[in-house]
C-alpha cells in the first residue's frame, strides 16, 4: 500500500535541490520521506542556500501511518 499526505506535493529530491524549484517564502515546508532520513538532508542542504523555513515530520511517513493518520491513495 502506497499513500501520500492528503494535498502534499510529490517532488524528487534531484528536482527539489534543481535550481528551477521555487519554494514559497511565505509559509512553512515540510519536508516528508520514508522514515525522516532523506527529508532530514534535504532540509539541511536547503537551508545552506538560505531556505530558513523548511522543517521535518519526525519518523517519516512511518510515523504519519503509525498514529493512524489519514492518508491519500491514488
Amino acid at each position: 500500500r502506497q499513500g501520500h499526505i492528503p494535498e502534499a506535493q510529490l517532488v524528487p529530491l534531484p528536482k527539489l535541490m534543481g535550481a528551477d524549484v521555487k519554494l514559497p517564502n511565505d509559509r512553512q515546508i515540510v519536508l516528508v520521506c520514508r522514515g525522516g532520513r532523506r527529508s532530514r538532508r534535504a532540509a539541511q542542504a536547503l537551508r545552506q542556500i538560505g531556505c530558513m523555513n523548511v522543517t521535518v515530520l519526525a519518523g517519516g511517513m512511518l510515523a504519519w501511518e503509525a498514529a493512524g493518520l489519514l492518508e491519500a491513495i491514488e
